[in-house]
């Protein structure tokens, strides 16, 4: 018969939703802010570049810092009572929507066609951060902005220097926060120029001593040499942040969206006493015992992928299998996990969950992984369907071969090309070889060079693709 905290705690799993990627306007409730030791220096005001795949929560974090009652939650969470004092301004997040700070995307278009150069539109970004709240009769319309501007030449620097005085004496910070940079642009031409650009703003903006950045940057196109050059341009780029999780950090958040039920926090509350486990359940990056997470994680699950430790360590063998080439994982893809293993039928009648159903879990959060990538990088799709059905871990040789019997660069250029999506960052009629796509591939984590020259697919990706492993098991049938 089944345990009636089991019961309550499965289905609490079983319901989560998984949030999609934040939207623009989206707002993050101070209920949602659960604080990964890791992610306390992507808050660091000193800190102005932060990168992350897609699903890290680079989104995430743009719109709860731009929330007060968020902001306050994350200060008192990572005891950083700068951030306390701040006042934040998106200065881009992709949005359609008129702002008085961030431009939308037609906005950029426009000013670009109208002449204006990539600096004179961040500059114009910047003076509208700077005034909003604090000066009259700033526009909702960018041209304005930069029409002022162009003919004022002073006009920024003794605006701006002028506020940048004023929040020093108030003891406050202005931070401007960007987001969604693959979106400033239909080409990587135009979005390169704004990217670079819009750093070396972010690098300007280090001589002011209240006025700081914060870029939010997918790893493609931090990985294009391209967006630091300019003079000091490696500053920034060695001061960055990663933004990932790790293992310990994804099982906190499993156990924080539990708790947010009270029902089921109760009962894992219970559980957790009764496993002497009562530290992975505090929600305190500061007092997390991995040991004491375990011993949760197997009362909940068990302790193997099977009848014993042949088959993995289930702590383990979830992220491990969930995991791309950096070996991170993301945090949405982690929950679907548990989410579609707890509503796995038949349901243990000794625990929450079982292996069966984090087995079928994996497989579907893998899929749904696969299907996130696609929205930022569409042309996955042709890169992975030529290898279909060939064996993992092979040589560089077998992969170009197949790439090139499949043409999969000249398909992914010509698609580009009738602006299906945007090409790979690495990637353009001048350097079209399958290197450049490997690299491509390497730089979102989908594959890996292995020390002997051997490029692998991780499992997350390789399954739902139906590319074999040597000397692996064979692809799981879809249930």
């Amino acid at each position: 018969m089944n345990n009636p905290a089991d019961s309550k705690i499965r289905e609490v799993l079983a319901q989560l939703r998984p949030v999609s990627r934040i939207e623009p306007g989206d707002t993050v409730s101070p209920d949602q802010i659960f604080t990964p030791g890791s992610h306390r220096a992507v808050l660091d005001l000193g800190r102005q570049l932060v990168v992350g795949n897609r699903g890290m929560g680079k989104s995430f974090w743009t719109h709860a810092l731009s929330n007060s009652a968020a902001r306050e939650r994350a200060a008192q969470k990572y005891g950083k009572s700068d951030l306390l004092r701040i006042d934040v301004k998106i200065g881009f997040n992709g949005s359609d929507k008129l702002a008085v700070v961030a431009p939308t995307r037609q906005a950029v278009r426009e000013a670009l066609l109208a002449g204006f150069l990539s600096d004179e539109i961040w500059r114009a970004v910047v003076f509208r951060a700077a005034c909003d709240g604090r000066r009259a009769g700033q526009s909702l319309h960018l041209d304005e902005s930069l029409r002022l501007l162009k003919s004022n030449p002073r006009l920024f620097e003794e605006t701006v220097s002028e506020i940048d005085d004023e929040l020093m004496k108030a003891g406050g910070t202005l931070l401007i926060v960007f987001d969604a940079l693959d979106r400033l642009a239909e080409d990587w031409s135009q979005i390169r120029d704004l990217t670079t650009s819009l750093m070396r703003q972010a690098l300007g903006l280090k001589s002011f001593r209240s006025l700081r950045m914060k870029i939010f940057i997918r790893p493609d196109q931090f990985s294009d040499p391209a967006t630091f050059h300019f003079p000091d341009g490696s500053k920034l780029k060695n001061e960055h942040v990663d933004l990932s999780w790790k293992p310990h950090e994804l099982y906190g958040l499993l156990f924080f969206e539990i708790c947010r039920s009270e029902s089921a926090r109760g009962e894992l509350s219970k559980l957790a006493e009764a496993n002497r486990a009562e530290s992975a359940i505090h929600f305190d990056f500061s007092r997390w015992s991995l040991d004491s997470q375990e011993r949760l994680v197997n009362a909940l699950a068990g302790a193997y992928m099977g009848a014993d430790a042949r088959r993995g360590r289930l702590y383990t063998w979830v992220p491990l299998h969930l995991s791309d080439a950096n070996n991170e994982c993301s945090p949405r893809t982690f929950l679907t996990a548990w989410q579609k293993a707890a509503a796995f039928e038949p349901s243990p009648a000794d625990r929450a969950i079982n292996h069966l159903g984090l087995i079928e879990g994996v497989r579907r959060a893998s899929g749904a992984r696969l299907d996130e990538l696609r929205e930022d990088y569409r042309w996955i799709d042709l890169a992975l369907e030529a290898l279909q059905g060939l064996f993992v871990p092979m040589e560089r040789d077998e992969l170009f071969a197949a790439w090139e019997r499949a043409e999969v660069v000249r398909k992914i250029l010509e698609q580009a090309k009738q602006g299906r999506y945007l090409p790979p960052a690495e990637l353009d009629e001048f350097t079209s070889s399958p290197s450049n796509l490997l690299q491509a591939l390497k730089n979102i984590a989908v594959m890996e060079e292995r020390s002997n020259g051997k490029i692998n697919v991780p499992d997350i990706f390789r399954v739902e693709a139906g590319i074999k492993r040597k000397g692996g098991v064979a692809v799981p049938r879809k249930t």
